[in-house]
């Protein structure tokens, strides 16, 4: 039974990498290049994926070139494969859908319409789908200071807001046509590839660049926000967590969950790569600069993904220590340089990985 996969991005890329090597039948449903042409080398999101999964991706995959705001082209795929569950993370992200109020709409909003819709019409299995805890907001944080799926709603941003409507369109596909929906809230995710994200216009760059200019290039880097915390949810746990929802049965019929990692101090992910590197010039800035509309780092509270361990078996594995490594050597590996060892005064750094 196929698999249908809507966006060929990063973090959709590793969980397609996970289905492949647990033997499914994937098929990549995406907005993949202007010709049509999915066979070429100018399409960097389909070469990333090729890298990922150890070449000869289309040998291992199936292709159909399309838009998720096309709800005919989409059911015509499902049927033509024998789909039988969705996996979809075609999305506008953040700066780009604030930029972009009604492109964000038709990608955001009626795409994921459009998923819930064929799930309802082919009476298929299962969709999960990637929602963000851009949802919430400053009215969303109770005392404890600690976001858990109950918070109330409270989006800044336009992509914020999409994600709402999304999950109320959720509800009302499960309510009426039984569909089993599962939104995964997932906050800044960070690991190799990250250049995909940002090249849609999402993320924050400070992070991609201190994971990768020290560690590539060997120039000097500037770390803001010192004096903060932040939940460092790394893109393997992301999609371990979209495998293991892909396989819940839920009695509910639609639900959302965090998908959180590990919480720490900014300052101790730049303590760990300065003596990964200790060679290279990293400056953290300690200024508690204010925070712009919509900012993820303004939800860089501790978060509660209690919910998705209960139901499906969720939890992080990677440390911040752990992620951080892997991403930093995945990324001089990719740039042809040598990979750090993986032990630094006897300490191995992959030990961390839960």
């Amino acid at each position: 039974m196929a698999v249908l996969v809507t966006g060929v991005g990063y973090v959709g890329g590793y969980a397609v990498r996970d289905l492949v090597a647990a033997g499914k039948r994937v098929v990549l449903f995406g907005y993949l290049g202007g010709n049509g042409d999915v066979a070429g080398t100018d399409l960097p999101e389909l070469d990333y994926l090729d890298y990922l999964v150890g070449g000869d991706l289309r040998e291992k995959v199936d292709v159909v070139v399309g838009d998720v705001s096309d709800l005919d082209a989409m059911t015509r795929a499902a049927e033509r494969f024998g789909v039988r569950s969705v996996m979809h993370f075609a999305t506008l992200l953040s700066s780009a859908a604030q930029s972009n109020p009604l492109l964000a709409a038709h990608v955001n909003v009626i795409g994921t319409a459009n998923v819930f819709e064929v799930a309802a019409r082919l009476a298929l299995e299962k969709v999960v789908w990637a929602s963000s805890t851009t949802i919430f907001g400053p009215r969303s944080v109770p005392e404890s200071g600690v976001l858990t799926d109950d918070c109330v709603y409270d989006p800044e941003w336009i992509y914020g807001a999409s994600k709402v409507m999304s999950e109320k369109l959720a509800v009302a596909y499960s309510d009426k046509h039984g569909t089993d929906i599962t939104g995964l809230r997932l906050s800044r995710v960070y690991g190799f590839g990250e250049y995909i994200k940002m090249s849609r216009g999402g993320g924050s760059s400070w992070l991609a660049n201190l994971l990768y200019t020290p560690a590539v290039d060997g120039g000097p880097t500037t770390v803001p926000f010192g004096r903060r915390n932040l939940d460092f949810l790394y893109v393997e746990d992301v999609a371990d967590a979209f495998v293991k929802a892909l396989n819940f049965r839920s009695d509910k019929g639609s639900g959302n969950y965090i998908i959180s990692g590990d919480y720490r101090p900014i300052s101790e992910a730049v303590d760990f790569v300065s003596r990964l590197l200790p060679d290279t010039q990293i400056t953290l800035d300690m200024e508690d600069l204010v925070l712009p509309l919509g900012s993820g780092l303004a939800f860089s509270h501790h978060l509660d993904s209690s919910r998705a361990a209960t139901d499906f078996g969720y939890r992080s594995r990677y440390t911040m220590e752990a992620g951080v490594y892997r991403t930093i050597n995945r990324n001089r590996v990719f740039a042809g340089l040598p990979s750090i060892p993986d032990r630094l005064h006897g300490q191995s750094f992959l030990d961390n990985v839960r």
